[in-house]
């Protein structure tokens, strides 16, 4: 990264740079890249699936599906302009889904917490063990959403 800042580019590209960083080093390079794309006034694309990144460091954010844009603006109007009403968000990677009688027990991991939620074999239907989802709650009734 040091060389391509170093050459002045007009345009930096990053394709998920900190993916395979343990959290606390992600968040000091996130810093760090926020300071270096406000000091030399870069136009940088990042890809990245990981929402608190995009929402940390984007000031527009455009999701593409299929080679399509889908949706484009700021990561608040693009990720929460969703038909979900709900108190409780997070964002996590499914690690097991166990039966458990008539119904599933999906685990997922958030941050360093794993979130077990409930789910039908209808819900699981589209889910899978290192799929990245959305899990929002009202009412304490918990849905997991797909991300991409």
């Amino acid at each position: 990264m040091a060389r391509a800042i170093a050459r002045r580019p007009s345009l930096l590209l990053l394709d998920e740079p900190l993916s395979a960083l343990d959290d606390e080093m992600r968040f000091k390079l996130q810093d760090f890249i926020g300071k270096v794309h406000r000091t030399y006034g870069l136009t940088t694309i990042l890809v990245s699936h990981y929402l608190p990144e995009i929402f940390r460091l984007s000031d527009d954010v455009i999701v593409l599906e299929n080679g399509k844009i889908q949706k484009q603006g700021p990561a608040p109007q693009v990720f929460l302009e969703e038909k979900i009403s709900s108190k409780f968000r997070t964002t996590g990677e499914i690690v097991d889904i166990q039966p458990a009688d008539i119904v599933y027990i999906v685990s997922i991991l958030s941050g360093n917490n794993i979130v077990k939620v409930v789910a039908t074999s209808t819900e699981i239907a589209s889910l899978r063990v290192g799929q990245k989802v959305m899990v929002a709650s009202k009412a304490f009734n918990p849905i997991i959403l797909p991300l991409g």
